[in-house]
């Protein structure tokens, strides 16, 4: 694997590298080359020449108000995504603030300053499991398909009731007196019921939520956000209510860094 790290603090550049020598050396994903830049122009000018799995990315890269010009992480970020560049980007920043920003760029994970252990293991073991596959596979759990259902995370709908895992409900669709729901391995089942009594009872985990009329997505299966769409893993783009996008990406940002903070 090979990783770069943009950081200009001397100080913090070091401690991400050794957390990554101390993480990736223990048996997680194979032989790992690391390099380490303290601004923009130093990283481009090596990632021109050969290209990175994972950015872990400073968001300001300076400290410096009289540099407003400076080029920050998201500017890194936007310029290896226009071209094509798919490599995870990790950023480090001070406030979730940030994040809202970050996933225009399909950011893979973000690292709140001081950067401690138990979160940057966390953030790396969700980001090698996007590495080893860039398409949706069951959540975590025991049940791998809709048909195999844990009782502790059952729903049903419809009558006759038809029983699913929400954990496994990528997005639901309304559609006239239907909701169509798919799931993680990407199977779809199309359901008489009412859509509001879908939303209501999904919503109430912290997981679910409404970008548009008719339109309910699972923050889990979010892959990023890019022109007012939600991109879900596999590709599918959902829809956001123009009036809607700032709290929804706001909604999306506090989800993440709660989930990054409450993990083991």
């Amino acid at each position: 694997m090979r990783i770069a790290i943009v950081e200009d603090h001397a100080a913090e550049r070091e401690q991400i590298a050794a957390m990554c020598a101390d993480y990736f050396g223990h048996g997680h994903g194979g032989d790992m080359v690391c390099d380490s830049f303290a601004d923009a122009g130093s990283f481009i000018a090596s990632w021109r020449k050969k290209r990175y799995d994972l950015l872990l990315l400073d968001c300001y890269l300076t400290d410096d108000e009289a540099s407003p010009h400076a080029a920050t992480g998201l500017d890194i970020a936007q310029l290896l995504r226009r071209q094509d560049d798919d490599c995870a980007i990790v950023f480090i920043t001070s406030s979730s603030d940030f994040a809202v920003l970050g996933y225009e760029v399909q950011a893979s994970g973000y690292l709140l300053k001081p950067v401690d252990r138990k979160t940057f293991d966390a953030t790396m073991e969700r980001v090698g499991k996007q590495l080893e596959s860039r398409f949706p596979s069951a959540h975590p759990g025991t049940a791998r398909t809709p048909g195999t259902v844990n009782p502790n995370w059952h729903v049903a709908f419809g009558n006759p009731a038809i029983t699913m895992d929400r954990r496994l409900i990528v997005c639901a669709l309304s559609n006239a007196h239907y909701v169509e729901f798919t799931f993680s391995d990407g199977t779809r089942t199309r359901i008489r019921t009412n859509f509001s009594d879908v939303e209501q009872r999904l919503t109430v985990f912290d997981d679910f939520y409404r970008t548009a009329r008719g339109v309910l997505v699972n923050f889990d299966y979010v892959s990023g956000i890019v022109n007012a769409q939600f991109v879900m893993k596999g590709g599918r783009r959902i829809p956001i209510t123009k009036t809607m996008v700032t709290s929804t990406c706001r909604a999306y940002a506090e989800y993440t860094f709660t989930r990054m903070r409450t993990e083991d």
